[in-house]
């Protein structure tokens, strides 16, 4: 009697991105000390590299999604550009001294990064890998932290012997091979799950339980981002009748100043008329006036603010938008705390008097009413 016995899946190999650096049996000193100042230029070339990258990567999302293929000339383009910086990082990261080469050919540089390119890719996994890569993500960050702290000792290691010490070095390794594992996943270079671990034989990750766990991740993320917005679904109003003439020097020294759903304004000045900001161009028969304020977090909620918000009225009931507003001032997140101040400018006919500021705060508002008589 013959025993027929079903025949398993055979196990999976390794995860198909390799990655690896040389490891250097002397390291220069002198190079090493300004590392940082030395790379600069291949940042910028990186950073500019990135650009055709994202629109490649987006393309290749539809791509993926209608014929179940990775173009190979955007696939051939966006491993380049990953070997680039991988050379760039391998250098930035003292694990070898010479300097990269502005080429992303294979082989220039002691470094081996290799993905090859898949035949099909799946669809579906389009939809599910920006959550399930999150759990991924935020191990890798507590890895990351700890590759800072030995590349903090290598390089003093480095100064004084010359030597990168190799089990810190094997380290480092790990952690840029972990990295390029999530890039290419991340990226859709490959569909294979990067696997929670730097060696250089682990085995795909299991991308299920990690999509399982990444959709609260992404729903608490969001939350966090949404949490400052929360507030202006509240509708507190806040109205200060301001006493002094806004065009008198006493209006600075008054400071008017009103809240509502976490956000206080403060007015300290007020120029009118003045020169127009930046690039504005003054339309015939309008002129430039500015509000000079400041925007601080109260209450316990996180908030946010933006001068544009704010709309300036005249006694006509005629109302304005900000022109612009300083530089750096023109979005704030508060958290825990905080000020911004700045200027504020609007473009508003010659004959109109300025009788009402409005920071419009959601459904809630901070509204300053200045005396009619205040007007030019």
């Amino acid at each position: 009697m013959y025993v027929i016995e079903e025949e398993q899946p055979a196990p999976k190999g390794p995860h198909p991105v390799v990655f690896d650096v040389e490891y250097p049996e002397r390291l220069p000193r002198l190079t090493t000390f300004f590392r940082l100042l030395l790379v600069i230029p291949q940042l910028i070339v990186v950073y500019l590299l990135f650009i055709p990258f994202t629109v490649v990567t987006f393309l290749a999302w539809f791509a993926i999604l209608f014929t179940g293929r990775y173009p190979k000339a955007f696939f051939n383009f966006n491993t380049g550009v990953l070997r680039w910086l991988a050379n760039v990082s391998a250098y930035m990261a003292l694990l070898r001294s010479e300097y990269p080469p502005f080429s992303w050919e294979p082989g220039a540089y002691p470094l081996v990064l290799d993905i090859p390119r898949a035949e099909r890719q799946s669809r579906f996994r389009l939809f599910i890998r920006w959550f399930a890569i999150l759990p991924n993500q935020f191990v890798f960050l507590f890895v990351q932290l700890a590759w800072y702290v030995t590349t903090f000792i290598a390089w003093f290691a480095i100064l004084i012997t010359g030597r990168y010490p190799r089990s810190l070095f094997d380290f480092a390794v790990g952690v840029l091979r972990w990295s390029q594992r999530q890039t290419a996943y991340a990226n859709f270079l490959r569909d294979e799950y990067p696997p929670y671990s730097t060696d250089a034989d682990a085995r795909p990750g299991n991308e299920v339980v990690s999509a399982i766990i990444g959709i609260p991740l992404l729903a608490a993320y969001a939350g966090l981002y949404l949490l400052p917005f929360l507030g202006l679904l509240r509708s507190e109003t806040d109205t200060v009748q301001v006493q002094s003439a806004i065009t008198s020097p006493a209006f600075a020294t008054e400071q008017p100043s009103g809240e509502a759903n976490g956000v206080r304004i403060t007015l300290f000045g007020y120029v009118d008329p003045t020169l127009p900001p930046g690039d504005a161009v003054r339309e015939p028969g309008n002129r430039f006036v500015a509000f000079v304020l400041s925007a601080e977090k109260d209450g316990r909620l996180p908030t946010f603010f933006t001068p544009f918000l704010l709309r300036l009225n005249d006694c006509d009931g005629s109302g304005y938008s900000p022109e612009d507003g300083s530089e750096g001032f023109f979005f704030e997140v508060f958290w825990r705390g905080g000020e911004d101040d700045g200027t504020v400018w609007f473009q508003i006919p010659a004959s109109a008097q300025a009788c009402d500021l409005t920071y419009h705060s959601g459904l809630g508002k901070v509204e300053f009413v200045f005396p009619p008589a205040a007007a030019p």
